[in-house]
């Protein structure tokens, strides 16, 4: 019975975000009134021991679809000509590398192009060497990657 409770709330757990244990602590903090009269009032303290806090951060990534991995960056600027100059960056870099996807982000206030979908970084270093040939400038960033644009 114990394992059963125990298996429940750690898959429970693990299906919240951080932003959600944040609350969930902060709730268990505040005092509960029972009736306009009564309030409990009671100390709850939670601690999270090693990298805990990391793993189950983690685990509700990947209940989401989403894994760490990397990208390389090949393009990164906010001028007045950004966006075409990233699709003409994205351009280059398919004709160069037709089967290499490639994305086109605005992260305000910056136009970014970034290509592959890499799960190591060995891999990401491999692609690099590759891409550095048309891009001297391009470096590897880390990287959160949907689990379908990893299946295509």
């Amino acid at each position: 019975m114990k394992r059963l409770f125990f298996i429940s709330a750690l898959l429970l757990f693990c299906a919240t975000s951080a932003q959600n244990l944040n609350s969930f602590k902060k709730r268990l903090a505040n005092p509960v009134k029972v009736d306009s009269l009564t309030t409990i009032k009671s100390t709850v303290k939670v601690t999270e021991h090693g990298d805990a806090a990391e793993l189950t951060a983690k685990a509700a990534l990947r209940l989401k679809g989403v894994v760490n991995g990397y990208r390389i960056m090949i393009f990164m600027s906010n001028s007045q000509n950004a966006r075409n100059d990233a699709m003409a960056a994205r351009d280059t870099l398919k004709m160069r590398m037709p089967d290499q996807p490639t994305y086109i982000t605005y992260e305000n206030p910056y136009f970014k192009v970034t290509a592959g979908n890499c799960t190591s970084q060995e891999e990401a270093l491999v692609l690099l060497e590759q891409i550095r040939r048309s891009f001297p400038k391009a470096f590897i960033m880390r990287e959160n990657i949907p689990l379908e644009e990893l299946a295509k």
